[in-house]
């Protein structure tokens, strides 16, 4: 038995070369493929979002919970008419702005202190380290000191870049920028990496799926 026996990789097999074959140019495989993708995710979720959101809402509603209304009526004004002539038109922005001012609101306590102050207090403290002999650790000590540097030139760099008239801020600043660029480079290759792996691991799927077992 050979592994074309299996009809789910054989429509793996043919969906992953649709989808590669995009990469040459633009045709009506790949665009079924696409369309296909975007068809199904749209009607799982569909499909997950009433019977765990819409459904029970109704059912809470009809039970007299009709606090649930209010959402409900929030959800209907986005199918306002975009037209800006229009009478009350603008209203529909108001579900929008609520849920990005209260998720605003609610996120960056959390992510300043789950992220930001955790990562400054674990990276700092303590600033100078020793092991059980008593003896500096030089590998966790430069890393506490290049982390406070690295977190107050790149706060002073936000500072510079509008053109600072004091040189030590300008010069920290500069520093900061190059830290800056340093992070937003490695986070580039990293994800330009992960991608790379995806696709390798792809590649070697469709390499094992045309490979005959007789």
């Amino acid at each position: 038995m050979n592994i074309f026996n299996d009809l789910g990789t054989i429509t793996a097999l043919l969906l992953t070369v649709a989808v590669f074959s995009g990469f040459f140019k633009q045709n009506p495989v790949y665009r079924f493929a696409e369309s296909l993708f975007i068809g199904v995710s749209a009607g799982y979720f569909a499909v997950i979002w009433y019977f765990s959101i819409i459904k029970p809402a109704f059912q809470s509603a009809v039970n007299g919970e009709l606090l649930i209304l209010v959402p409900f009526m929030a959800g209907l004004l986005l199918f306002l008419p975009s037209n800006n002539d229009t009478k009350y038109s603008k209203l529909r922005f108001l579900p929008a702005a609520f849920i990005i001012i209260v998720t605003t609101a609610i996120n960056i306590p959390v992510y300043f202190s789950a992220f930001i102050q955790e990562m400054i207090r674990t990276s700092v403290i303590p600033l100078i380290s020793y092991d059980k002999s008593g003896n500096l650790q030089a590998d966790t000590t430069i890393n506490a000191v290049l982390s406070i540097i690295c977190v107050t030139s790149a706060m002073l760099f936000l500072v510079a870049r509008h053109k600072n008239n004091n040189r030590f801020v300008n010069t920290t600043g500069e520093i900061g920028r190059f830290f800056v660029l340093v992070a937003i480079g490695s986070a580039f290759a990293y994800t330009l990496l992960s991608r790379l792996i995806l696709f390798m691991g792809k590649i070697e799927f469709i390499i094992n799926a045309t490979r005959f077992k007789f």
